[in-house]
């Protein structure tokens, strides 16, 4: 009998809560967390990080050129803050179309070497981007073990392994970018998604100037 009691008594008070908080206002339910997002890769439907508008094609600082919410140091699965970055800008090579070129180092704490590097040109048109990487390709082919294409949207993009390290070569519209990894900073099997993911929050930062607003005129 007072079994029977005690469970009557703890049905009333759950149906008693809950109908309290789905009486609740509005403004005091917790709202829900949100979603994280990430960059869509070129070429896909997906939420777009908006681009500052700058004087060049290509961004004057290293800081600038990854979007999303994951820095150089979660990519590399490494503490927060312990990959440093240093910009270098490079000079235009008309010959071959090439405007504008930057790289961006991206070294450990305590480690000479580069971990992870990025190259990025801005190109006359896409026919000049698309042969500069040809011949990149080219170049690096006494050194290259294996190379197999890579899908990357509307991006042309082939992954290059070497005996020390492992690099995505892509041309996309009039911009290349050659982004380098060395071996044994990432396992194995986790060399191409970390490259593919570097690249794909690269490649949003990739456009065109804004164009200058034309002067007043007198009226």
């Amino acid at each position: 009998m007072r079994l029977g009691v005690v469970v009557a008594i703890g049905v009333m008070v759950v149906v008693s809560f809950a109908l309290g908080w789905a009486s609740l206002p509005a403004s005091r339910i917790p709202p829900a967390l949100a979603v994280p997002t990430f960059t869509a890769p070129a070429g896909q439907s997906g939420p777009v990080q908006a681009v500052a508008p700058r004087s060049t094609l290509l961004p004057t600082d290293c800081a600038e050129v990854l979007t999303g919410p994951v820095d150089a140091s979660a990519l590399l699965g490494q503490p927060t803050g312990s990959v440093g970055v240093r910009t270098v800008w490079g000079v235009p090579a008309p010959s071959v179309g090439i405007l504008e070129r930057v790289s961006c180092g991206y070294q450990r704490a305590g480690q000479g070497a580069a971990a992870m590097q990025l190259g990025l040109a801005a190109f006359t048109d896409q026919p000049s981007a698309a042969a500069q990487r040809l011949r990149n390709v080219a170049a690096e082919r006494s050194d290259t073990r294996a190379g197999v294409p890579v899908a990357l949207g509307d991006a042309t993009a082939v992954l290059l392994t070497q005996p020390t390290r492992s690099l995505l070569m892509v041309d996309y519209d009039r911009y290349t970018v050659t982004a380098s990894l060395a071996n044994g900073v990432v396992p194995d099997d986790q060399v191409r998604p970390v490259l593919v993911d570097l690249v794909r929050r690269v490649l949003p930062t990739l456009t065109p100037p804004a164009a200058p607003r034309p002067a007043a005129g007198r009226h």
